[in-house]
C-alpha cells in the first residue's frame, strides 16, 4: 500500500558510488518502507531493466546500459534475524533466503543456529569479506544497526570491516558496495570511517510521498469524500516517516472512519513525545495572557511575528525569516511562558527540549541525542523550539572539556548557524555572560532580550491573568490589584501566581466560595522576598542588556522603564 516511486537520494548514493567516492553508503533512516524499494534500486543499478520506449532511445544509450548490465548478488544482514540472500523474482517480489555455511565451525554453527543459518554481526562479516576477495559485484545491506551496551566487540569488526572496503582498491574494481541503513550512524560507526563513506541523510518524508500514499490509501478504501482534504492531510503528517503516514493513517480510518486532519495532527505528536527527548503541545494562550511587558511583546510583534506572518511581503523586502529569540533573567520571571505566547500568536507547535534526557553518561549518546532532536524539530517545522538552560550546551570553557560535549556543542551551534533551519529558536539563560560568544553570534540568534523582574503595571496584568484569564477565580468587591500589585515590587510572574494559589488556598480553608482582600494580605505575609538582593539582580541584569542586546531602540525603551523603578525604590529605602 502506498509504495513510493521517488528515490532521489537512492540515485544519489549509487551515482557517487559509480564515481568511485567510497564503496560504503551510509543512510540515515531506519524507515521499513525504504527498504525494499532499495533493493529493488540496487538491483536495477546492476541490471538496469529495458524500458518500454527504449526503441526511442539512440544507440549510445543502449550501449551504456548494456556496459552496466553485471552479474550481481545481493545480500542482506537484519539486525535480528540474520543474513539473508536476495533475489527479485518475475512477478518483481523480493525473495528472502538464509545464508548458512557448512564450512561453520561448531561454535559458530551455534551462534549461528542448529541449520546453520548465520545470525551474528561478526560471522555475517566474515562470511561476506570472503565472498568480496573471490566474486565481483557483490551488494550487501545492513540493516537496523544500532549501538548495543556490552557489544563493542561486534562495532569494532564492523569498522574494521568498513575500512578495508574502503581504503582496498579490489573493492573498487570489483564493483562491491555496502550499504548501511541506520537512524544513529554515529552510534554504531565511528567518525574517520564516517568521514570517508557517502552519507546520505533520507527525510522521514516529502510533502510528494506522503501525497501518494495518502491518495493511494483514499483510493483503496473509496475514501472519495476525503480527496477534497488532501493538502490538509499531507500538512497534518508532515514529518512523519513514509511507515508512521501509513501507521497513522489507517488509525484514525479505523478510529473516526475518515481521514481527518486534527486527529491525524494528535497521532504525530504522540509519536513525537516517544522520542522521550521532546515534548509537543499546542499552547492554549498567546499574548493576552502574558501580563504587561508591552516593551517586548511589541518588540517581538514588530520584529518577528510581522515578518512570519507576511513571509511574501518580507521576501519582496528582503528581509529574511527571523531564527530566534535568546531570553535572559532572573527565575520565575516567565521566560517559557513568553515562549508558549509565541507559538500561540504564529499559530505553530511549541516544542520544548527535554535537557535532562539529553545529556547522558554514555559516551556517544549526548550527541545522539541532539541531533535525533533536531531532525524531529525540522520535521515538525515551522514551530518553536524552546531551550531551556541553554548554557548547558554553550557554557564558555565549559562545554568543550570533553570530546562527547564538544561534539553535541558542535552540532547545535551548526544548526542553529544553518539558513535552511525553519525550526525558530527560543533559548534561555540566567547568565548569558556564561555562554560562549559563538551562541551569541548573529545569524544564530536574532535578538538577546533580558526579561526583568515585572514593573508595577505588568504585576496589575499578571494578577489580573492569573485570576481572569488562565484560571477564573472568583474575586471579593474589596480586593484591590492595584494595591497588590504596589505591594509586590521585585515578584516574579512565577510568585505572583502563586500569591494568587495562596489566596485561594486560604479562603478554601476558611470554607469560603471567594477570595477577599484579607485572603491575599495573608498570603503576602507568608512570601520572605529579599528587595535589596533582587534590586541588585535587576542592575546586573540591565548592565548585560547593555552589552549584549543588539537593538538600540528596544534598549532605551526598557532603560527608560528599569532605572525609574530603581530610583523610586531607592527613594523608598531612604524614607
Amino acid at each position: 500500500m502506498g509504495e513510493v516511486k521517488k528515490f532521489e537520494f537512492f540515485e544519489e548514493a549509487l551515482l557517487r558510488r559509480r564515481a568511485q567516492t567510497s564503496t560504503v553508503i551510509v543512510f540515515r533512516s531506519s524507515d521499513p518502507k525504504r527498504l525494499e524499494p532499495f533493493i529493488k534500486f540496487l538491483d536495477e543499478y546492476y541490471q538496469p531493466k529495458k524500458k518500454k520506449n527504449d526503441e526511442d532511445e539512440d544507440e549510445t544509450d543502449e550501449k551504456a546500459d548494456e556496459k552496466f548490465t553485471l552479474e550481481h548478488r545481493i545480500f542482506i544482514f537484519k539486525v535480528w534475524s540474520g543474513l539473508f540472500e536476495v533475489k527479485i523474482d518475475p512477478d518483481d517480489r523480493i525473495q528472502y533466503s538464509p545464508v548458512t555455511t557448512s564450512s561453520q565451525s561448531p561454535l559458530a554453527q551455534m551462534i549461528g543456529g542448529s541449520n546453520g543459518h548465520i545470525k551474528d554481526l561478526s560471522t555475517a562479516l566474515q562470511y561476506i569479506d570472503d565472498l568480496m576477495r573471490t566474486e565481483k559485484n557483490i551488494a550487501v545491506i545492513f540493516w537496523g544497526l544500532f549501538q548495543k551496551k556490552g557489544n563493542q566487540e561486534e562495532y569494532d569488526n564492523l569498522n574494521a570491516f568498513l575500512r578495508n572496503a574502503i581504503f582496498s582498491d579490489d573493492y573498487y574494481v570489483n564493483g562491491h558496495t555496502i550499504t548501511i541503513f541506520t537512524e544513529s550512524p554515529e552510534a554504531v560507526i565511528d567518525e574517520d570511517t564516517l568521514k570517508h563513506s557517502i552519507y546520505i541523510e533520507i527525510p522521514p518524508s516529502t510533502d510528494e510521498e506522503r501525497r501518494e500514499i495518502l491518495i493511494s490509501i483514499i483510493n483503496e478504501l473509496n475514501l472519495d469524500e476525503d480527496k477534497d482534504n488532501i493538502d490538509a492531510l499531507v500538512e497534518a503528517t508532515k514529518g512523519l516517516n513514509l511507515h508512521e503516514v501509513e501507521s497513522v493513517a489507517l488509525e484514525s480510518i479505523l478510529r473516526f472512519r475518515k481521514l481527518d486532519p486534527r486527529a491525524m495532527t494528535e497521532f504525530k505528536y504522540d509519536i513525537v513525545r516517544k522520542s522521550g527527548i521532546l515534548d509537543i503541545e499546542e499552547p492554549q494562550y498567546g499574548f493576552e495572557a502574558v501580563g504587561g511587558y508591552d516593551i517586548i511583546k511589541n518588540f517581538i510583534k514588530d520584529n518577528i511575528i510581522k515578518i512570519l506572518r507576511k513571509p511574501k511581503k518580507a521576501e519582496r523586502l528582503g528581509i529574511r525569516p527571523p531564527r530566534g529569540l535568546l531570553l535572559f533573567g532572573a527565575a520565575g520571571t516567565g521566560k517559557t511562558h513568553f515562549a508558549r505566547a509565541l507559538a500561540k500568536e504564529l499559530g505553530i507547535p511549541f516544542l520544548r527540549l527535554r535537557t535532562e534526557k539529553i545529556v547522558s553518561m554514555w559516551y556517544g549518546q549526548t550527541s545522539r541525542n541532539i541531533a535525533k532532536a533536531i531532525e524531529i524539530a525540522e520535521s515538525v517545522a515551522p514551530c518553536v523550539l524552546f531551550i531551556d538552560e541553554i548554557d548547558r550546551f554553550g557554557r564558555r570553557g565549559h562545554i568543550t572539556e570533553h570530546e562527547e560535549s564538544r561534539r553535541a556543542f558542535s552540532i547545535l551551534l551548526e544548526w542553529l548557524g544553518d539558513e535552511r533551519r525553519k525550526t525558530i529558536v527560543i533559548g534561555t539563560t540566567n547568565r548569558p555572560e556564561d555562554l560562549d560568544e559563538a551562541f551569541r553570534r548573529v545569524g544564530r540568534f536574532d535578538y538577546l532580550i533580558p526579561v526583568l523582574y515585572p514593573d508595577t503595571s505588568a504585576r496589575k496584568e499578571i494578577l489580573r491573568v492569573h485570576t481572569s484569564v488562565i484560571r477564573k477565580v472568583p474575586l471579593a468587591d474589596d480586593v484591590d490589584l492595584d494595591e497588590i500589585a504596589k505591594e509586590t515590587e521585585f515578584f516574579s510572574g512565577a510568585e505572583l501566581e502563586e500569591l494568587v494559589l495562596r489566596a485561594a488556598r486560604n479562603a478554601l480553608r476558611e470554607d469560603r466560595d471567594i477570595v477577599t482582600m484579607e485572603d491575599f494580605e495573608k498570603a503576602l505575609r507568608t512570601f520572605r522576598i529579599n528587595k535589596e538582593q533582587r534590586k541588585e539582580q535587576m542592575e546586573r541584569y540591565l548592565k548585560l542588556a547593555y552589552e549584549y542586546t543588539n537593538d538600540a531602540e528596544f534598549l532605551e525603551n526598557l532603560s527608560k522603564s528599569t532605572k525609574s523603578r530603581l530610583d523610586v525604590f531607592k527613594e523608598q529605602l531612604r524614607q
